[in-house]
């Protein structure tokens, strides 16, 4: 019997779509922490239905699609796809949401839930749903997700040097929403100060009530 976890992304998508639905929850609960947290840092109140459209979109995939993107970035491209979506269904039909200068709240999500102890990481979980929603994704694919520049390139489509310049511009948006809710200098001082480690301390406090 083959062990489910000596399987690469690709061989269990594949073993799923010809109907083993234990590989295929292998693949599940591979990814499931990640794109639920993908949802939930934007949009919290959908983020169990549009996770669940994501993998239902990723079963009906032509594998021939996934070309050389990695799986992982073809996965959190279908869960931006989603995002988008369901972000145009709730904007005005007179204006088409902009990713790259409308945040989820612009579209009328409801503010992020996360239950942590430090102030710190409640002002850097809301600055964040606060950014245009496609830097917030780049920051958080870098940070939380550990991808490369030109993984993010195939999340997004864009050009490996233009998420260069998002990750930076995100950065610079992200403090400027921190100075408006930090509250205190002393706060938005401890978290500019090593805004890096509470990044990358962040998805572990989002998820900390998750099994």
């Amino acid at each position: 019997m083959v062990d489910p976890e000596s399987l690469d992304d690709r061989a269990l998508l594949a073993a799923w779509q010809r109907g083993d639905r234990e590989l295929g929850n292998q693949l599940f609960r591979r990814h499931i922490r990640s794109v639920s947290r993908f949802f939930r840092t934007k949009i919290p109140d959908h983020a169990e239905d549009l996770t669940q459209s994501t993998f239902l979109a990723l079963a009906e995939l032509d594998p021939a699609r996934l070309g050389e993107v990695p799986f992982r970035a073809y996965l959190f491209g279908i869960a931006r796809n989603q995002l988008l979506m369901h972000l145009r269904t709730k904007t005005r039909a007179d204006r088409r949401f902009d990713p790259l200068t409308w945040s989820a709240p612009d579209a009328g999500a409801s503010p992020v839930r996360v239950a942590v102890a430090h102030q710190q990481q409640r002002a850097l979980a809301t600055a964040l749903q606060r950014l245009p929603v496609d830097y917030q994704v780049a920051l958080e694919l870098h940070y939380f997700e550990g991808l490369a520049v030109a993984e993010i390139a195939d999340v997004l489509g864009r050009p490996a040097g233009t998420i260069k310049s998002l990750l930076s511009r995100g950065r610079d948006l992200l403090r400027d929403r921190l100075a408006e809710l930090a509250g205190s200098d002393e706060l938005l001082a401890s978290i500019a100060g090593e805004l890096e480690r509470w990044m990358r301390a962040l998805p572990d406090a989002i998820h900390g009530d998750d099994t």
